[in-house]
């Protein structure tokens, strides 16, 4: 019998300014499908913590969020972060963690960590609002199909 890795999708970003909520927007819309009632689906709000919010026998983390990666607006990135990419110093403060200085900490711990992959777009529009930019609301179903591509 073949053994599924337990898959979590992190969203990412802040839905007060416009673009920035993109990663929010595709776990909402991955969660109203009902389609993956097996897949951790999360809300990482801004500034999420992973130490706390990823369970443990997570294998797989898929993280959702807006990426300034110096391309074109709309331009869709997939990164891969191995565990040999996730320096060994523990983070100076547990405040304000950010997604490595989570990693970090759990690598220090001894806790597993899962294969990591970000999915992100360069936004168009990082200013105050609470909607996507028209140039961005129109690739959420391209964002949505780059993850569901990793849920295989």
């Amino acid at each position: 019998m073949e053994t599924r890795v337990r898959i979590t999708v992190l969203g990412i970003g802040n839905p007060l300014c416009r673009d920035d909520g993109i990663g929010i927007r595709v776990i909402g819309e991955l969660r109203e499908s009902g389609k993956y009632p097996e897949i951790a689906i999360l809300d990482g709000g801004a500034a999420p913590d992973l130490f706390s919010l990823l369970d443990p026998d997570s294998g797989k983390l898929i993280i959702v969020d807006a990426l300034r990666g110096g391309g074109r607006p709309g331009d869709i990135y997939r990164l891969k972060l191995g565990v040999e990419n996730i320096a060994d110093e523990i983070p100076a403060s547990l405040h304000g963690m950010g997604i490595l200085d989570s990693l970090k900490l759990m690598k220090q711990l001894g806790r597993r960590l899962p294969a990591v992959i970000i999915i992100g777009i360069e936004p168009a529009d990082v200013s105050h609002g609470l909607r996507l930019s028209p140039a961005i609301e129109a690739l959420v179903p391209d964002l949505i199909k780059a993850v569901e591509e990793e849920l295989c």
